[in-house]
């Protein structure tokens, strides 16, 4: 398999992570503001969000390599900075709540280095910007209050958004003959 598909096949990676984080927000969201389901129903919805989460992160990761990968050579060390601390905040946020700062600050980053390549759309790019910064600070100061959760949800459903539209613009990039992309 050529370097070139094995990109498109993370671009893919890109999309279903940030598929599947949406679906784990929105059942985070119904869960936490229905108060009406049952006990059963819940339990279901939480042990469902706690098998899709890991793998989402998985495809993320993937994604966030091939995303990368494709601008690596426009973005140069500044864009490099942006993708292992992206990295490493998403590895990392899963166990302590402070790394939520560090990956917004990382996926934040990594949005000025797509938008500085020129390879993605600008407003994917602007948005993942946006959704991770909010998501990077909410995330690290919630308290449990709904107005900050509900913005936590939010922010986090506007950085899933932008990596599945990054995603899909790598997914679907197709090569000329002379080799330069065909946007």
């Amino acid at each position: 398999m050529s370097a070139s598909n094995l990109m498109r096949w993370g671009g893919l990676a890109a999309v279903v992570a940030g598929l599947m984080f949406i679906i784990v927000d929105l059942i985070a969201a119904l869960i936490f503001f229905d108060q009406d389901f049952s006990q059963d129903i819940v339990s279901i919805g939480l042990i469902f969000q706690s098998a899709m989460a890991p793998v989402a992160e998985a495809l993320l990761l993937l994604g966030l390599v091939a995303l990368y990968t494709r601008q690596s050579e426009a973005v140069g060390v500044p864009g490099l900075i942006s993708f292992v601390v992206a990295f490493l905040g998403t590895v990392l946020s899963q166990d302590f709540v402070w790394a939520n700062l560090l990956l917004g600050l990382g996926w934040a980053l990594f949005g000025v280095s797509c938008l500085r390549s020129g390879l993605y759309p600008r407003v994917a790019a602007g948005l993942l910007m946006v959704g991770a910064l909010v998501t990077g600070l909410v995330g690290t100061l919630v308290n449990g209050e709904a107005g900050s959760i509900l913005t936590y949800i939010g922010a986090d459903v506007v950085l899933n958004v932008a990596i599945a539209w990054l995603g899909f613009s790598l997914f679907l990039r197709r090569e000329e003959a002379a080799g330069e992309p065909s946007w």
